[in-house]
């Protein structure tokens, strides 16, 4: 079984949640995937290993859901702010990932 599978939900949504985005992850993992472009040296080079980073990160983050075409779209001056904050973070928290992944493999 899945561990997503034992996950059990008492409700089901009465409105739609496919327009909600949450920045912090894809901030995340588009930085994860700038890192495995430059070869980054310590970066796991499995699934398993990038998906620890990205977990490990991911949970040190703040969430910040947008919903908004137009946010989306065309970020406002506040929220573009708020990314430029959030993806220096994420760097950070990245970076601590990684080492203790290194430090602790899966192999």
């Amino acid at each position: 079984m899945v561990l997503r599978d034992t996950f059990m939900f008492e409700y089901e949504p009465t409105f739609s949640t496919d327009d909600l985005l949450n920045v912090s992850e894809v901030i995340v993992l588009s930085e994860i995937e700038r890192l495995r472009q430059e070869n980054h040296p310590d970066l796991p080079q499995t699934d398993i290993g990038l998906q620890d980073v990205a977990a490990i990160a991911l949970n040190n983050m703040p969430p910040k859901y947008i919903c908004s075409p137009i946010d989306k779209a065309s970020p406002g001056e506040e929220l573009r702010k708020e990314m430029d904050d959030l993806r220096r973070y994420a760097r950070r928290q990245i970076l601590k990932a990684i080492k203790r992944v290194k430090a602790h493999p899966h192999d």
